[in-house]
């Protein structure tokens, strides 16, 4: 890997005078301050200053490097000492320093295959590298990417100081280097000449980092049910819509949910609630569902699902704008969109797509003593949203719905037992209540998908994320009801939460999504009381559903 910089150090003045302290200390940074660090035997790696010139009060470099002592590391730990030395005797400051061209080479582990006729590059593997070469364009701060003989070349846009302390090209990197290894490993196995254009999709670096982690394969199916007699064979949604117990809303995603659903609802509440949250100690709090995005930063969730979330404005203060929005509205009778933007700040909040977020919130820079752990708080205050796109059908996958979630903080043992505990308790759950069900490794921990560019040297448990489903007659994979998972360090380093004595502590969720059970539970059990069991039928209250002419 080879970095060419072509880079400026900006003075307080004029620094013709100290050319010759600055020429001399050029030469010292290259034999002494660039190899601080740096293995004896990749010295070659280091950076080094091979041009420089000096006009007024900027000293423009050349720096380049291997992938040891990276030329922007070397840019940066030239700032301070260079002050110091110049400050003393010329009275001189360091104003800024900037990056105004910056190229790296990648090395491919081969040259792509090229046609003997034509001298071009083979069209299967000129798809694959298109795909990714697309993706790394789309990358901030990069200005050009192309392939170069056996090389990926990686071109940045300038950059600035605080871009630079942000490491920004060494997560552009990270992110270039998993989606090259995704490539190389399809041209092996020969996939690239049957991917079409449509279908061509580099694999998440999160995903390659959940096969990493998970001692157990991902999809691996731990546990099952005995099989269950089923009273029901059509599709659950459309038989609750036709009966009335619930109606479609407006919005993508979203449902009315009359008496009687709710009432079933709630009588799976009171199941889980006493058998299973209640039994185990969890406290009952109240948390916010409008997230401030500093916080889903800290979780890492905006770099992993930046797409997946509902996001929230405010109103500016800036009554001349609504003015307008009302004259506009009631003279054509139509929401003027345009004028409402004009009036909203940008985005500050999300509603909350996990309900967990504000529990590590909470303990963020708190000090925790080992005496109290674990501390055991649940949610069932509201809605959890999140945007499903096209994915979004039926009862069983909405932008919004009803979940009870069960969150922990703990030593590793402590924090695993309770894990698998709730896992425990909810499948006997479904058992008693006579449906089938299985459980299976999840290969989707929603905290690994932050993960994309950087890693921090995290503390992971064996396996992230159970997640149990029930099975339903119109679905290939039933539908998932429990989601339990194991954060090892992820929120206690992101929120900096410490233990008074230094001890380990990780943190833990179990999710257990109330709509989808009661989905899951009308595909398999139908409408009919009489075939529900009865420990369900006896927690039912009688509701009266009003007679509406034109509906359902």
């Amino acid at each position: 890997m080879k970095f060419t910089l072509q880079g400026e150090i900006v003075f307080s003045k004029d620094a013709e005078e100290a050319q010759k302290d600055i020429e001399g200390f050029i030469e010292e940074a290259n034999q002494e301050l660039f190899l601080k660090g740096i293995p004896q035997d990749s010295v070659e790696d280091a950076s080094k200053v091979v041009d420089w010139d000096l006009e007024g009060n900027t000293l423009k470099v050349k720096i380049v490097s291997g992938r040891r002592g990276r030329a922007h590391d070397a840019l940066l730990r030239m700032k301070k000492p260079l002050g110091q030395l110049l400050g003393s005797k010329y009275h001189l400051g360091v104003r800024k320093i900037q990056v105004s061209t910056y190229k790296i080479d990648i090395p491919l582990p081969r040259e792509p295959e090229v046609d003997a006729d034509t001298g071009m590059i083979q069209k299967g593997e000129v798809d694959l590298w298109a795909t990714v070469i697309d993706k790394i364009l789309d990358m901030p701060y990069v200005s050009h990417s192309e392939l170069v003989e056996d090389e990926l070349r990686v071109e940045f846009e300038e950059l600035n100081e605080s871009q630079l302390k942000k490491h920004v090209v060494d997560r552009v990197l990270k992110f270039v280097k998993s989606s090259t290894e995704e490539t190389i490993d399809r041209e092996i196995k020969g996939e690239d000449s049957a991917i079409s254009e449509d279908t061509v999709e580099v694999t998440k670096p999160s995903d390659i980092l959940t096969k990493q982690v998970t001692k157990i394969e991902p999809g691996t199916v731990v546990s099952t049910s005995p099989k269950q007699e089923f009273y029901f064979k059509g599709d659950a949604t459309e038989e609750a819509s036709k009966r009335g117990w619930v109606k479609k809303f407006p919005g993508k995603g979203q449902w009315f949910y009359g008496p009687k659903l709710i009432s079933l609802q709630r009588a799976m509440e009171e199941i889980f609630l006493e058998k299973l949250v209640y039994k185990l100690d969890f406290a009952e709090c109240m948390w916010p569902k409008l997230i401030p995005i500093p916080v889903m930063n800290k979780m890492r969730y905006l770099e992993g699902l930046p797409e997946g979330m509902y996001y929230c404005s405010a109103p500016r203060r800036d009554p001349e704008v609504f003015e307008k929005f009302r004259q506009e509205l009631v003279i054509n009778k139509e929401v003027p969109i345009h004028l409402l933007k004009e009036g909203l700040k940008d985005p500050s909040y999300v509603l909350a797509p996990a309900q967990c977020e504000p529990f590590y919130e909470f303990f963020s820079h708190e000090v925790i003593d080992e005496e109290e752990m674990p501390i055991k708080f649940f949610d069932r205050s509201g809605w959890t949203y999140r945007w499903e796109a096209g994915g979004a059908k039926g009862l069983d996958r909405v932008h919004e719905f009803q979940r009870a979630e069960m969150v922990w903080l703990g030593t590793p043992e402590q924090v695993e037992k309770i894990r698998d505990k709730t896992l425990q308790i909810s499948e006997d759950l479904a058992t008693e209540m006579k449906l089938e069900w299985y459980t299976e490794v999840g290969d989707d921990p929603f905290y690994l998908e932050g993960r994309k560019t950087e890693e921090r040297g995290i503390e992971f448990p064996d396996v992230p994320k159970y997640e149990m489903r029930l099975v339903a007659p119109t679905q290939d994979k039933g539908v998932a009801v429990i989601s339990a998972n194991i954060h090892g360090t992820h929120f206690i380093e992101g929120f900096s939460i410490k233990e008074a004595h230094n001890h380990r502590i990780w943190t833990g969720c179990t999710g257990i999504g109330i709509s989808r059970w009661i989905f899951g539970f009308l595909a398999q059990k139908g409408f009919e009381e009489e075939n529900w069991p009865k420990e369900v039928r006896d927690r039912m209250r009688s509701v009266h559903v009003p007679k509406v002419l034109t509906w359902p």
